[in-house]
């Protein structure tokens, strides 16, 4: 297997390996240059399941121009927002998944990390229309990622993605042309110098929280 130059580097500087974080629910996953299918180039995914049947995701930076009040013309809660639809990924895209920010579990909601949920029923959708969550708070997504059992494991053992926590600021950045930049040039060896002087990556700290400025 090939090692990555910001690994490489890593083991230079400091002697020792950078962790590779795992890819589970609630990390991001960010394209590397090297990828080269154009279904998932330049794009961040939010895990938000990892089970026995394979992980699942949604993209993260990639908007339509589609109003969500087309697609669900009946909806008098969308009369006056304009909320967007956003591209989530290749399997059902015609199937809607939405995700939230708040302060406390919303009925029918899974936690994927933090103060973000994973809506699981029309009717939470609904709720969160009506009780007007802003759209800075409100996701929406057609379609989602998925991977069978260790299919992304091999992906990222070639090179393909790296993975990094999570943070409500890029999932639901107001600037989605500025997030795949930002993190992937990060990813690619940003270095931190500790106060014993030791240069670690990035990525090294499992708990490194990365934020969009």
């Amino acid at each position: 297997m090939t090692v990555p130059a910001c690994c490489l580097l890593a083991v230079l500087a400091t002697g020792v390996a950078p962790r590779a974080m795992r890819p589970e629910k609630g990390r991001l996953l960010v394209a590397t240059r090297q990828l080269g299918d154009p279904g998932f180039s330049e794009s961040v995914v939010l895990l938000v399941a990892r089970d026995d049947t394979g992980v699942r995701g949604v993209i993260v930076n990639q908007p339509t121009r589609i109003r969500l009040a087309a697609v669900f013309p009946h909806l008098a809660a969308l009369a006056h927002r304009r909320d967007v639809v956003w591209r989530g990924g290749p399997v059902l895209p015609t199937a809607v998944l939405a995700l939230v920010r708040a302060e406390k579990a919303p009925a029918d909601s899974e936690s994927v990390f933090d103060d973000v949920y994973l809506l699981t029923s029309r009717r939470a959708f609904h709720r969160a229309l009506e009780g007007h969550v802003p759209r800075e708070r409100l996701r929406t997504f057609a379609g989602h990622a998925g991977w069978t059992p260790g299919q992304l494991d091999d992906e990222i053992a070639r090179g393909d993605w790296y993975v990094v926590p999570a943070t409500a600021d890029v999932v639901f950045s107001a600037a989605p042309e500025r997030v795949w930049p930002k993190l992937v040039e990060r990813s690619e060896g940003q270095w931190t110098r500790r106060p014993s002087g030791r240069v670690v990556d990035a990525l090294e700290v499992e708990d490194a929280q990365v934020q969009l400025r």
